[in-house]
C-alpha cells in the first residue's frame, strides 16, 4: 500500500453534502455508500475516513446532481471552526501570514492528505493548496481553494482582494458561482490551485488576536492530537511530493513550510530513524515509479516533476537506483517507451 492511499481526513470535510444533494432531489447516504462511507458519516465529523473515498463521493455527487461547482457550493454550507481545533491556534496568531501558516503547520490534523504552502515572490506571496493523492479530485481542490480564501478574508477583512485565485481544473460552462466567491479576478486551467495576494496583506495585524491565549491554545492542541498529527518524516514526504518540480525543494526551504528551523527538522528526524536526503530519495523513487509504470510520459517531464535539473541528471540517478537506464526500465513493465 502507497503512502498516499493510507492518508485520511476529518469526516467534517463532508459538512452539508446531505442537505446540498437534497436540495437536488439526491440521496447522500446512496453516494456515500457508493464510495465506500457509512451513510451517517456526517454525524460523526471527527471521524478518520480515506481522502480517496471523500473525494470519490464529492465527484460523485457533483455527476449526480449535474451541478460542476458542487465543491463550491459546499464549502459555502461551513465556516472557520469546520477545521476543528486547528481553527483555535490560528486565530491567535499575531499577523494573517502567521495564523495561515499555523493552519498548514497542523493541517494533518484535520486532513492528512491537503498540503497547504507560502513562496515568496517580491511583493507577491503564492498560497498553493495541494492534494497529494490520486484520482480525480476537482471538487476538493475547489474546496481546498474556497476555504483559503475564506480564512484569509476572516483575517485580513471583508475588503481583502486576491491578486489571482488560481484553479487547475478546466472552466466550467457557468461560472457565475465562482465569479461570486472569488470575484474577477480568476484563472481556470491553472498550473496549480491557490491564491495570489500581496504580501503586505499576509504582514497585516490578526485583528481578533489575543497573544496571551496563544500557550493554551498550543497546549489544547498537543493533548487533542489523537495520534493523527504526522511525525516529522510524515509532514516532509507530503511537502516533497507536492513541490519536488520546484528546484528549491532544499532542507531549509521544507523546514520553513514546516515554521521550524532547519537545525529543529534535522534533529526530529534523527529521532525518527531517517533523514531528508533519504525522504528525498525515497519520494523521487515512488514517483519515477508511478510515472513510468503510468503512461507515456517523456522524460524530461518526468525529470522536472523530481527536480532534476536535466533529463540527463534524472537518468544518471534512476541508472544508480535500478540498475538500468529508465527507458528500459519502463519496457520491462510493459510501457511503450
Amino acid at each position: 500500500m502507497s503512502h498516499a492511499s493510507r492518508l485520511t481526513v476529518r469526516a467534517a470535510s463532508l459538512t452539508g453534502m446531505t442537505a446540498l444533494c437534497r436540495s437536488y432531489g439526491v440521496d447522500a447516504g446512496v453516494i456515500l455508500r457508493q464510495a465506500g462511507l457509512p451513510s451517517s458519516i456526517e454525524s460523526q465529523p471527527d471521524r478518520r475516513v480515506a481522502v480517496t473515498s471523500v473525494n470519490l463521493a464529492l465527484e460523485l455527487a457533483a455527476l449526480t446532481c449535474g451541478c460542476p461547482d458542487f465543491g463550491l457550493r459546499l464549502s459555502e454550507l461551513r465556516g472557520f471552526s469546520n477545521l476543528g481545533p486547528i481553527s483555535l491556534l490560528a486565530r491567535d496568531e499575531p499577523t494573517v501570514g502567521d495564523a495561515i501558516r499555523a493552519i498548514a503547520k497542523y493541517l494533518p490534523l484535520h486532513n492528512d492528505a491537503l498540503v497547504v504552502t507560502q513562496e515568496i515572490y517580491d511583493d507577491i506571496a503564492v498560497l498553493r493548496c495541494d492534494i497529494v493523492v490520486a484520482g480525480t479530485k476537482t471538487q476538493a481542490n475547489d474546496i481546498a481553494v474556497a476555504m483559503q480564501y475564506r480564512i484569509l478574508v476572516n483575517f485580513a477583512g471583508p475588503l481583502c482582494r486576491a491578486e489571482q485565485i488560481c484553479l487547475s481544473r478546466p472552466q466550467p460552462a457557468d461560472i457565475s458561482k465562482y465569479r461570486e466567491v472569488f470575484g474577477q479576478s480568476l484563472t481556470f486551467d491553472a498550473e496549480f490551485d491557490g491564491i495570489v495576494v500581496k504580501t503586505s496583506v499576509l504582514d497585516q495585524p490578526n485583528p481578533i488576536a489575543e497573544a496571551g491565549l496563544r500557550p493554551y491554545a498550543s497546549q489544547f492542541l498537543r493533548m487533542s492530537d489523537p495520534g493523527h498529527g504526522a511525525p516529522a518524516a510524515e509532514r516532509v514526504r507530503r511537502l516533497l511530493e507536492t513541490l519536488l518540480s520546484n528546484r528549491r525543494c532544499t532542507a531549509s526551504f521544507i523546514a520553513t513550510q514546516l515554521g521550524v528551523s532547519r537545525r529543529t527538522l534535522t534533529r526530529a528526524l534523527e529521532a525518527e530513524g531517517t533523514t531528508f536526503l533519504a525522504l528525498l530519495d525515497q519520494t523521487r523513487t515512488e514517483i519515477a515509479r508511478r510515472h513510468l509504470e503510468g503512461g507515456d510520459r517523456p522524460l524530461s517531464e518526468i525529470a522536472d516533476l523530481l527536480g532534476f535539473s536535466s533529463q540527463s541528471a534524472f537518468s544518471t540517478w534512476f541508472l544508480r537506483k535500478f540498475d538500468m537506464p529508465p527507458r528500459q526500465w519502463r519496457r520491462q513493465h510493459g510501457v511503450r517507451p
